[in-house]
């Protein structure tokens, strides 16, 4: 035992020692005005850690709007989980939206655990300041097959998380996560895939909190094969919560674990493809975890929580909702052979009586509205690879065995290009499946009448600003762009407090107009976000005006490339 410890006493020292005797130069390949090109294992010769390193050495006079671009193909596994010091944005260098990519030697980088010494880490990154994080492949795990429970972690509260265009693969646990309050969460063109490796009904999936939050918006994104809960909100109250152009496929347990809090939330555009396959058993397998009433939860929940809401707004409409036939047996199966002794009821609904009892009480909760399901219809997609076959085989018997109290079962990784334990943590490469099709009567079947589900399997029809489904509002604003500086994308939001005309246009340092985004009328009280996409411009400065009711307010931007 001693000399186990003095060697890895040795490890540490060396470890400090070679970050005090090297410089911000030796983990940088290039500086590109306010980026620095970070280099990744191979361009440090085989050696671990170099973007905590630079994340550490970058601590004096740092500029606003720093970003660490990683490198296409890149691997940056992590021996120490860096904690940024001041807002930050981590992109990788290759800005083609992830499941449009087919170019096979331009794979977002990884951002992993690494295994050192005696030890192991799975990787992760705590952010104390707004953080950004773009184009990259995260992987919580090291190459030795060491998983790891979480990835990013909010420790402070008023600070904003962005994710977008990621690929997440792998997780005990979810991917991000906090205890501190108040934090704005914004989820945007990410792929995630095979939520797995905890035996456990529950565990898999993308986001879990303990503390009301500020915010959550989550928009076209694809989230495939998930053994547990995907968005854990639990009891905790968010300002709001909008899920829009998102595709959820093979999802074995609950897509929103909402105890029934919530009460300004927007669903809207999205696919529910083989999710809930779980059925609900009141066996405390899932104690703090379920709904109040001890009732099957459906993909939406409300409780009758009136002590805490005076009113709530939920905007339900437009979503497809569609279970394979294999699974209507789980639940009448695992009752007839009595499994821990109880009875079962499946969770493939849209919602629970209760929940459905608010909607349909106009009088009460007017501004509650659910509408335009599509129900029993699946995409013909381009191409799906098996997860409408064999894969839905493997989410019914991981959903079926983890009823069971004994069960040690973990659901089998859905692969198709990178395959084996040498490959544990490289993502498939190009993205396999192309989730695009051709139903008419989806495709225009958005409320903005677009595709359902994530756009960015129609590339050509995604337009370069979304306007996101709208909340109360009682001003009237134009907000600053987050995040700022950005590369290629941010987001706009404004208020109206009445109806009217609004025109919202974007313009060079020369006065230029270089797009609109906005021009039209809008609905009175409510609150709207846009995405403005840069990509097809240069770097510089910018001004986005907008114009409502005889007022007009401009606020500055900057695009770094």
């Amino acid at each position: 035992m001693k000399i186990v410890r003095l060697l890895f006493v040795v490890f540490v020292l060396l470890t400090t020692s070679m970050v005090f005797s090297q410089t911000l130069a030796d983990y940088v390949a290039e500086t590109r005005g306010d980026t620095l090109v970070v280099k990744d294992f191979t361009d440090m010769g085989d050696v671990t850690n170099s973007l905590y390193q630079v994340l550490f050495l970058d601590s004096v006079d740092v500029p606003a709007g720093r970003v660490y671009m990683l490198k296409a193909n890149g691997y940056y596994p992590l021996v120490n989980n860096p904690v940024p010091r001041v807002a930050t944005a981590i992109v990788g260098e290759d800005n083609t939206i992830l499941v449009n990519n087919k170019n096979a030697g331009s794979a977002p980088p990884i951002i992993c655990g690494a295994n050192w010494g005696s030890g192991s880490n799975t990787g992760g990154i705590n952010f104390s300041y707004d953080l950004t994080v773009k184009n990259c492949n995260i992987i919580p795990a090291s190459a030795q097959q060491d998983l790891g429970w979480n990835f990013f972690w909010g420790n402070n509260s008023n600070t904003t998380f962005t994710v977008q265009n990621c690929l997440f693969e792998r997780t005990r646990w979810v991917f991000m996560a906090t205890a501190a309050p108040n934090i704005t969460w914004i989820v945007k063109d990410c792929y995630f895939v095979n939520m797995n490796g905890q035996p456990c009904r529950r565990n898999g999936g993308v986001y879990d909190g303990f503390a009301p939050q500020k915010s959550m918006v989550v928009e076209n994104n694809t989230h495939l094969m998930a053994e547990g809960l995907m968005y854990k909100f639990r009891a905790n109250q968010f300002d709001e919560i909008v899920f829009n152009h998102n595709t959820f496929i093979n999802i074995s347990n609950i897509v929103f674990l909402d105890l029934g809090s919530q009460h300004n939330m927007t669903v809207t555009n999205n696919m529910f493809i083989n999710c809930h396959a779980q059925p609900y058993g009141p066996v405390n397998l899932d104690t703090g975890e379920e709904d109040i009433d001890k009732i099957p939860m459906g993909l939406i929940n409300v409780y009758p929580d009136t002590a805490v809401h005076s009113e709530r707004h939920f905007t339900i409409r437009n979503n497809l909702a569609y279970w394979d036939s294999r699974l209507n047996d789980i639940a009448t199966t695992l009752t007839t052979n009595q499994v821990n002794g109880c009875d079962w009821t499946s969770q493939m609904i849209k919602m629970n009586t209760r929940t459905q009892a608010f909607f349909d009480n106009n009088t009460d909760y007017p501004y509650m509205v659910e509408e335009g399901w599509i129900e029993g219809v699946v995409p013909t997609f381009t191409n799906s690879e098996d997860l409408l076959t064999d894969a839905v085989d493997v989410l019914k018997a991981f959903s079926a065995a983890t009823c069971d109290t004994n069960s040690t079962d973990v659901m089998e990784d859905w692969r198709k290009v990178n395959i084996g334990a040498d490959y544990y943590v490289y993502s498939d490469w190009p993205i396999p499946v192309d989730l695009s099709y051709n139903d008419a009567s989806l495709l225009t079947a958005g409320t903005d009448g677009l595709p359902l589900g994530d756009l960015n399997w129609f590339p050509d029809l995604k337009p370069e600003a979304i306007e996101s489904a709208p909340a109360k509002a009682t001003k009237f604003a134009l907000n600053q762009n987050y995040p700022n500086p950005f590369n290629p994308t941010t987001t706009i939001s404004y208020s109206i407090p009445k109806s009217g005309n609004v025109t919202l246009k974007v313009y060079n340092m020369l006065g230029h107009e270089v797009a609109t985004l906005v021009e039209g009328y809008r609905n009175a009280n409510q609150s709207y976000r846009v995405e403005f996409d840069g990509n097809s411009l240069s770097s510089g400065i910018y001004f986005y005006t907008m114009t409502f009711d005889n007022q007009t307010v401009s606020k500055k931007m900057v695009l770094v490339k």
